[in-house]
């Protein structure tokens, strides 16, 4: 019984592991995407050439996330205090991101290689597959009312209000409109459930072809079966 007990609690938490590393590389892809999605003002909004713009936008990005340079160096767009105060509590947050994402991927594929070779891996499927129809249903839940989830977010993960943007005293935002991050989100969710998707694939035909080699092994033992039969006749 426990025995039965240690080998589900381990498909539990190599699920949770998988999970991590999904959305640690669904964010590390979505960032990185996001220069696809900046809103590029007008001459008269910022007086900057789309190349100026979208050189500073990939300064941010690298600050955000490596552990260098230390200090947000934007050349072209001027920001006040409070938004490099804001965006370094950003760092904050997408550097522990990745360094979770990573540890739970390296976990992952061991934990996944270990349940292969033990015969295991079908313990593994139905846990993840309830979480991806629970993931399903509740991923709908901050599409419908973005813009007030989207504050109540920032509420919740930053002590301050560093994130509230003046475009005034800080322009960078008018890259960032609300359908900047809506846009993002969605990206967000499609990469999450593509890779659970690849993920799901990769382990039925796993399972299939463990099933497929059993079948064939024990169909090669009942046939020397039959074959000495014939010859002792």
């Amino acid at each position: 019984m426990n025995g039965q007990l240690i080998k589900n609690v381990r498909a539990i938490v190599t699920v949770v592991l998988c999970v991590l590393a999904v959305i640690g590389i669904a964010l590390f892809v979505t960032v990185n995407l996001s220069t696809l999605f900046i809103h590029l003002p007008s001459r008269g909004q910022l007086n900057l050439s789309p190349v100026a713009i979208r050189a500073d936008y990939r300064r941010l990005l690298l600050y955000l996330q490596q552990p260098w340079p230390a200090h947000l160096c934007l050349h072209n767009i001027p920001l006040s205090p409070q938004a490099a105060s804001h965006f370094r509590d950003v760092r904050h947050l997408m550097l522990a991101s990745e360094l979770i994402g990573l540890g739970s991927l390296v976990s992952a594929v061991w934990l996944l290689r270990k349940q292969k070779r033990q015969g295991q891996l079908w313990r593994v499927l139905l846990p993840l597959k309830w979480l991806v129809y629970l993931f399903v249903m509740v991923v709908w839940i901050p599409i419908i009312n973005f813009s007030t989830n989207f504050i109540c977010f920032h509420q919740l993960v930053f002590n301050n209000y560093n994130w509230v943007f003046v475009p005034d005293r800080d322009p960078i935002i008018i890259l960032m409109p609300e359908q900047f991050f809506w846009q993002l989100f969605i990206a967000f969710v499609v990469i999450i459930l593509v890779l659970l998707g690849l993920l799901w694939i990769w382990m039925t035909f796993q399972l299939g072809f463990l099933k497929l080699r059993t079948d064939k092994a024990n169909d090669s033992r009942y046939q020397c079966y039959d074959d000495n039969g014939q010859d002792n006749d």
